[in-house]
Formats: C-alpha cells, sequence, structure tokens
C-alpha cells in the first residue's frame, strides 16, 4: 500500500477515521509525503522494529476503515 498516492482528501478521510494513536498519525503522515521506515525512525529517534511495527498497525486500520466504507479503498 502506497501511501504517498493518495490525494489529499483520502488522506483526511483516513486521518479522520481510522483511530489512529498519535505515534500511528505521525508515521502515517511521514509515509503520505514518501519517507521510508528507516528515515521515519532517524526522524522520530525510535528503532526501525518501533516504525515497522506501527506500519503493520496502521495497514490494519486501514484496511478495516476500507471495509467500513463499504469497500472504498485507499491504494
Amino acid at each position: 500500500m502506497k501511501f504517498s498516492k493518495l490525494t489529499k482528501p483520502e488522506l483526511e478521510v483516513i486521518i479522520e477515521n481510522a483511530n489512529f494513536t498519535e505515534q500511528e498519525e505521525e508515521i502515517f503522515s511521514l509515509l503520505a509525503r514518501g519517507l521510508i521506515s528507516k528515515e521515519i525512525a532517524m526522524r522520530l529517534c525510535v528503532s526501525t522494529r518501533t516504525v515497522e511495527r506501527r506500519i503493520f498497525d496502521i495497514k490494519q486500520k486501514v484496511k478495516k476503515l476500507e471495509g467500513e466504507l463499504n469497500g472504498k479503498s485507499f491504494k
């Protein structure tokens, strides 16, 4: 799932409805700008593994949101 390919309205719908934690929202925003896990980890001063776990959680929440929005895909 390429978050950097999403339109601004799609990003806003996801942020408003996915129930992200503060850290997940920050990581999601950085992913949407095209940063990779290692860059995000360095910027947030956390491990790459932490970022990768949060990305997994983000993808799960977006997938759930897609289902709730009647199958609208954010891909």
